[in-house]
This record gives C-alpha cells, structure tokens and sequence, in this order.
C-alpha cells in the first residue's frame, strides 16, 4: 500500500520549499560536471495542464479540467502531490553522472521499472525524461532516454527519495478526501447503524443552526466537532485489486456505520465503515458504494457516536 510512501511525499513537500532558499549554497561548482545542473528541471511549468507518466505498470494523466486536477479522468487529484510534483520539477538538479560501471545496470533499470514522464501545455509536449528510483538507497535517475546518459538527481541540501512521485500508481495520485465538496453548502449528514437503528442519526441545518433531528437539545460542541472530524476525514490508501481480494472477509458482510452527506445542490456522498486490519490501527470502508480504502482507525472512532453522545445535558445550562 501506499501509506508509507505518502507520509513521505507530505515530508517531501516542505523540504521542496525549503530548498529554494537553500540551493544555490549547497550546490558544488567544482565536481567537473560538463552539463548545467538543471538540463532535467522545468522553471516555468504555470501553463502545464497534462502530465502523462508510463511505466512498467501501465499509462495513467493527470490533466487540469475546469480548474482541478484529475486522475485518468476518473477521480480528483491530490492537490499536495500535484504541488510536490511541479515542486520537484523546477527546483532539482543534477549531482553527478551515473559511472561506466552502473550504467548497464541503471539502462536495464529504466527499461524494465522506469517511468516515462511527459508533460504537456494544451497538444505540445513541453517537456520529459525518463525516471527510476532506487528507494533502498534514496537515490533517484533521471535520462533522456534509457540508452542514453542517466544522471543522479537531487534537491541540494536534501536526502530525498524525489522517484517516489514519478513512480505513484493511479491510487498514489487520488486526493484522499473523503467528503470532498463545499462544507458552506452541507444540508445534511446522516449517520446510520444498521446493527442497531436506535444509534443513527441525521444532521440538519435550521434557523442558522446545525441540529440532529432525533434530538429535543443537542450538544452544539460536540456536534461541531463531529463535523469538523468528518469533513477532514481522509483515506490511508485506496485498494487495489490484490488487497481487495485479500480482505474480503473483512468487507463482504453488513457495515458497521453508514454516512452519507448531501449539499443544498443535491451532491451526496456516501462512506460505509466495515471491519478492522489485522493490527488494528485501520479500518475498511467503502466510498460511495465504488472505492473500498483503508482509514486511521482513531479518526473513524471519531466520528462513530452514538445518537445518545450528542444530547445537551441539563447541567450545560448552568451558569
């Protein structure tokens, strides 16, 4: 899964800003390199709207349609990743040639794991190289060509494994929210348990005011907690076939919570919450009856209260 590789692009992401102050101080001018150290960056990528990579396991294009980016047409972006990308790309530089003695090795690399990157403004291929990363030893390879000379790239000042967002799968590149619509414009959040009906509840908004309907008061602290934690509630990883086949079990039955959250424009989405992983630090769900992901299992316990929990007590009122 992709979990691990994520925490590290968030990390990647600050250390990218970071060293556009620092790059010029860390770079060597004395290591003989008889190419600029940027032939590989791209300084002005603000009218790119297509990145297409094809790699070992197949083609997949981001593309920027009606002011968002998409993956493979299918799911929104991540916009962190988007921003880690065109950061990578304007600001690495060359370290080193790769010696004679890899080379073979590093050739081989690129035709069999490495991943053609092209990027595109409107039909006009602008831009590409050919990338593979070696993530046991963090270091990445960029070429024009497989056959031609590969270089070692890096972000000056910074260990970075910079291939990991070259080598993103189709999951790696969807925007992990879950509810991903204008919060301004929420009519309703219901909240079902279908192994006990009496827990559910439905989120509505009147006279200016969130209210759960089953309720005579209710606890405007907490409920506006509940829904902070649900409007930032967002997937680990989405599955892939091979996952989906090896969880099966914990997915295949009836759900523990449904949620379903629509706006004033009839947009609705859906999360059903199935069953703990093995180690019991995340939970299966569901989203939108399509996309079955992993979730952080403390912020699912967030927002899987009972109705009871959102009661206004008496002693609230006491001043």
């Amino acid at each position: 899964m992709q979990k691990k590789r994520n925490i590290k692009l968030i990390i990647l992401l600050v250390l990218v800003v970071l060293s556009a102050i620092s790059a010029y101080f860390f770079t060597e001018p004395g290591d003989k390199l008889k190419v600029s150290r940027d032939i590989f960056s791209y300084n002005d990528p603000a009218n790119v709207d297509k990145v297409v990579f094809d790699g070992h396991d197949g083609q997949h294009i981001l593309s920027y349609v009606n002011g968002q980016w998409r993956i493979d047409s299918d799911h929104m972006a991540d916009p962190q990743r988007v921003s880690v990308l065109f950061a990578i790309l304007k600001q690495m530089r060359v370290r080193r040639k790769v010696s004679r003695q890899q080379s073979d090795m590093v050739t081989e690399k690129f035709k069999g794991e490495g991943t053609h990157v092209k990027f595109y403004e409107g039909d006009n291929l602008v831009h590409d190289f050919h990338a593979w990363g070696d993530e046991q030893s963090s270091l990445t390879y960029l070429t024009d060509s497989p056959e031609d000379q590969a270089y070692i790239i890096e972000i000056p000042g910074y260990k970075s494994f910079l291939a990991g967002i070259f080598q993103l799968d189709k999951n790696g590149w969807r925007n992990p929210i879950v509810f991903d619509m204008n919060w301004a414009n929420l009519s309703q959040v219901k909240v079902a348990y279908p192994k006990d009906s009496l827990k559910g509840f439905t989120v509505t908004y009147q006279d200016q005011y969130y209210n759960i309907k089953e309720l005579t008061t209710t606890d405007s602290v907490k409920l506006t907690d509940f829904l902070d934690d649900i409007s930032l509630l967002y997937a680990n990883d989405f599955l892939s076939k091979k996952e989906l086949e090896e969880y099966k079990a914990l997915y295949s039955g009836m759900p523990q919570a449904i949620y379903s959250v629509s706006d004033v424009g009839s947009t609705r989405h859906t999360l059903e919450i199935y069953e703990e992983l093995p180690k019991g630090k995340e939970i299966i769900g569901r989203i939108d009856s399509l996309d079955y992901a992993v979730f952080d299992i403390d912020k699912v316990r967030k927002i899987t209260k009972p109705r009871s929990y959102y009661i206004k007590k008496d002693s609230d009122d006491i001043k």
